[in-house]
């Protein structure tokens, strides 16, 4: 079965690069394209699939999501040969060589914005829409830039916010493992003694930091929060971590709750939500949308039902 990387890259809203077909890795959002397949002969189903920001079982997940919507062959293919193993691996290295190169250039192009970058303006339409104080950010033009740092601090990737909202990360710039970090250490460099808060979203950590005085850290994404959070745990090991997490009760499944547990479960964390379990709203609400003055209580309500 010959496989049609345009036909695939057109189904899932996708583009073709390089004759791969570049679509959103599961679980991403639709602007993702971290996902490449690629027609190969030497693949004992026709084609080659790489999750840049994934895992392997990403990848299987993916072949399988193509087998069921027609585009490989339902039996899965052939064994593969010694040769075509060695192949498939070359062309995976590679890639993956090729994905390095551009998350180094894109790191890159990350510093010299940030550099240039002045500081917020406080009547910018999104941080009044979500009435934050600019604090930890920058601005070029209309543009709110949010850090985005690896374990090491190194920064490569930049958020960048418009005034109505709408986020863009760097082309081809790195996600996973990133985060954006605030108050977590003092001015001579050394970490403060109380809990860290870590969470989804910019405003939302923003907005708890602002209530609480509480040290943060923004995961940029439910799906980053577990890897994030592992990291604040190898970085404080003795620290109280709390997961701020989003309520999205108004989808099929809670992702931001059901990340937030995950992540809190992997690290001996707690979870804070916005509001209460027995409250019957059925939309979205993050820290951000509920009022100053019950970020502190939400998050206090979490530590004490985990000492209870």
């Amino acid at each position: 079965m010959n496989v049609d990387v345009d036909a695939i890259a057109r189904y899932y809203g996708g583009k073709v690069c390089r004759g791969n077909a570049l679509i959103s890795t599961p679980g991403h959002t639709s602007r993702d394209r971290g996902t490449a397949i690629k027609a190969s002969a030497h693949a004992p189903d026709g084609c080659l699939v790489v999750c840049y920001n994934g895992t392997q079982a990403d990848a299987l997940a993916v072949k399988e999501m193509l087998r069921a919507d027609g585009f490989l062959a339902a039996d899965g293919g052939r064994e593969l040969s010694a040769a075509e193993r060695r192949s498939i691996r070359q062309a995976e290295l590679a890639r993956k060589r090729e994905r390095l190169a551009a998350e180094e250039a894109a790191s890159r192009r990350a510093v010299d914005l940030w550099a240039n970058a002045g500081r917020p303006d406080p009547a910018h339409p999104y941080l009044v829409a979500k009435a934050l104080e600019p604090f930890g950010i920058r601005q070029a033009g209309r543009e709110l830039l949010v850090p985005m740092v690896d374990f090491s601090l190194r920064l490569w990737n930049v958020q960048r916010i418009l005034p109505d909202g709408f986020k863009l990360f760097g082309k081809d710039a790195r996600t996973a493992g990133l985060f954006w970090p605030h108050s977590l250490h003092m001015a001579n460099g050394k970490p403060f003694t109380g809990p860290v808060v870590i969470g989804e979203g910019f405003a939302t950590m923003a907005a708890i930091h602002s209530a609480t005085g509480i040290g943060v850290v923004a995961a940029m994404s439910a799906r980053n929060l577990e890897t994030v959070a592992r990291l604040m745990r190898k970085l404080f090991p003795t620290r109280e971590l709390i997961l701020a997490a989003d309520d999205d009760r108004h989808l099929a499944e809670n992702v931001g709750l059901r990340d937030a547990r995950k992540a809190a479960q992997a690290i001996g964390g707690v979870v804070a939500t916005p509001r209460p379990r027995t409250c019957s709203a059925n939309s979205s609400v993050d820290f951000a949308d509920i009022p100053r003055g019950n970020v502190a209580g939400r998050i206090e309500v979490a530590r004490l039902e985990r000492s209870a």
